[in-house]
């Protein structure tokens, strides 16, 4: 069915139905010029580390990228390809609050069947008491 017009212009049939078809997709089609990657992550913990999970299937390993930087887990995606009509961009870039027990010197990942997993290994925890011996 033609959905139901509320402006009173004058609207051939065939531009609805076309328009009804098509919608504003076919009318935008080629005109977007960045494509924001979505991604789903997962965020788990143990006594031994911090686990950040990144699914990102159908990526290239060489164009992701994690740093650490003050206190923060920087984890980005960027891509570029281009022919000579068209040029694709696709990036995302995601970042977590590292807590105070974060290990940062031995820290790991790994990009395997398209989830990116990193390891951030946690410091021993200090113990609730501690006797000192007075000299």
């Amino acid at each position: 069915m033609y959905p139901v017009l509320h402006n009173t212009a004058k609207v051939s049939p065939r531009s609805l139905l076309f328009e009804t078809i098509f919608g504003d997709d076919f009318i935008n089609f080629g005109n977007q010029i960045v494509d924001d990657y979505s991604v789903k992550t997962n965020v788990s913990t143990t006594d031994e580390e911090y686990r950040v999970d990144v699914i990102a299937p159908g990526l290239d390993k060489d164009d992701l990228g994690v740093k650490v930087e003050e206190n923060h887990l920087y984890v980005n995606y960027t891509n570029e390809n281009s022919t000579s009509n068209t040029v694709q961009y696709r990036s995302f870039s995601r970042f977590w609050k590292l807590p105070a027990d974060a290990d940062f010197s031995t820290i790991r990942a790994e990009y395997k069947q398209g989830v990116l997993s990193v390891f951030v290994p946690r410091d021993a925890p200090a113990s609730e008491s501690i006797t000192i011996d007075i000299k």
